[in-house]
């Protein structure tokens, strides 16, 4: 995924209004062991859009107190791969994934 970030940087800038951010975001998902420390876990909703463009996928993120769903940015001319449904369990900070059923009603789109 960093490598998501550090080929559409000016991309990400934009969205995220500075490169400092941009590259905190980098440290963050530099990651390739098996178990991450706390320091690499996803803790605000930004990773969502390199998600959603590393795998070009329409990434939907199901929590109690923000609910979204996050299109890539930079996707090919025919739209998304494919849908990912992601809940959080916030007591625990716990991330799972759901399977939906067909025709069920989605967040709205983040907002940024």
């Amino acid at each position: 995924m960093s490598y998501d970030l550090r080929h559409h940087m000016h991309v990400y800038e934009q969205l995220f209004g500075s490169i400092e951010h941009v590259t905190e975001l980098i440290m963050q998902t530099n990651w390739e062991e098996s178990s991450a420390t706390r320091e690499y876990w996803m803790n605000t909703p930004d990773p969502l859009y390199v998600i959603a463009n590393t795998f070009n996928l329409c990434f939907v993120f199901l929590a109690r107190s923000q609910s979204t769903t996050v299109l890539p940015l930079v996707s090919n001319m025919d739209g998304p791969s494919g849908m990912i449904f992601v809940g959080l369990i916030e007591e625990l900070q716990h991330f799972i994934q759901l399977q939906l059923v067909d025709g069920c009603p989605l967040p709205p789109l983040h907002v940024q």
